[in-house]
């Protein structure tokens, strides 16, 4: 694309997204840093809509950037402000924060998302990954079944009976459980089944037995991300949110959350940092005028959850990206420092 005509492009969607209005070309001509009159400018906007980049809304209006157009601006013309990683670090504070209260600090950066974007803030988190096992207990039962209790570090507590072929004593399963403990301890119980088949080489029957029914207990099904959004009321203060039909759309996506979870599944399967997903870009019905910017955060180099921005087609980007990518990162930097395992 010539320079004249991103130059141009960059100051129809600029002054779009300040405004929310059609821009004309005598705006331009009054902005633009290049010398052309507004004849021309006309001409680059024609050339600018032939090319997919811009639209009319209205016969003899200005015009608009289209999702194509936004898409070209977010990722070749856009500026990050350099001022937002600042401004995250001032509302985001290191004090207080608990391995205990994971969730609640999680409800408390989808809050500031909120706050500091005035849009609406998600935070998700796989439980399944971030919970890791503290400790492992056998219990006898009887002579044929045992219970294997697993505790990880967020104090859930899962019980387990397995049944065994051998009696094994009371010393017997605490050594065992010494040992489960130690070689297990740090491990996700998403990761623990892997641990158990390649790591654990025990020669009695009876133990094997024990890791059987350890292996089955661990080995469900992963559950769904828990989702948590904040400042949703803020979607309904934009002129453009507030058809009903996409009011209506908006708080069915946050309530059953399913399509969220597909979005986001999308964002940690790329490995790419801050996604941003642009009116049609997400396939959210009824949502055209939606936009996301979303990124994952890490727990020891392992994606384990996903947070960011819901907002309207016209957002700042320069803005909001960067106040993702530092929230990104602070959370992960929460997650390998502070909130390490003492």
């Amino acid at each position: 694309m010539k320079e004249r005509h991103e130059l141009i492009l960059g100051q129809v969607i600029q002054a779009y997204l300040e405004t929310g209005k059609a821009i004309g070309s005598k705006s331009i001509a009054e902005e633009c840093s290049l010398q052309l009159s507004s004849a021309s400018i006309r001409n680059a906007m024609s050339d600018l809509e032939c090319m997919g980049l811009l639209c009319s809304p209205h016969t003899s209006a200005g015009r608009v950037p289209t999702d194509h157009g936004l898409r070209y601006f977010v990722d070749s013309l856009m500026q990050l402000d350099a001022n937002m990683e600042a401004q995250v670090q001032q509302s985001m504070s290191d004090d207080g924060i608990d391995s205990g209260v994971m969730q609640q600090t999680l409800k408390r950066v989808s809050s500031e998302l909120a706050n500091i974007t005035q849009f609406t803030g998600m935070v998700s988190l796989h439980e399944e990954l971030y919970q890791d096992i503290q400790s492992i207990d056998l219990l006898a039962v009887s002579s044929q079944q045992i219970l294997a209790v697993l505790m990880t570090t967020g104090g859930e507590i899962q019980n387990r009976l397995i049944p065994i072929d051998h009696r094994m004593s009371t010393i017997e399963l605490q050594q065992l459980s010494a040992q489960l403990t130690q070689k297990l301890a740090h491990y996700s119980l998403a990761e623990i089944r892997q641990q158990l088949q390649h790591d654990l080489e025990i020669d009695r029957q009876q133990v094997h037995d024990v890791l059987e029914g350890l292996l089955d207990a661990v080995d469900q099904p992963k559950s769904k991300s828990d989702v948590m959004i904040s400042g949703q009321r803020h979607l309904l203060d934009i002129p453009e949110l507030s058809v009903m039909d996409t009011v209506r759309s908006m708080f069915k996506t946050f309530d059953d959350k399913d399509t969220l979870i597909h979005i986001i599944e999308q964002v940690e399967q790329d490995h790419s940092g801050v996604r941003v997903f642009i009116g049609s870009e997400h396939a959210l019905v009824d949502m055209e005028e939606i936009s996301m910017v979303l990124s994952p955060y890490e727990h020891h180099g392992k994606i384990i959850g996903t947070l960011g921005v819901i907002g309207p087609k016209r957002m700042a980007y320069d803005k909001v990206v960067p106040i993702v990518n530092c929230t990104a990162n602070w959370v992960s930097r929460i997650l390998g420092g502070k909130l390490e395992r003492e």
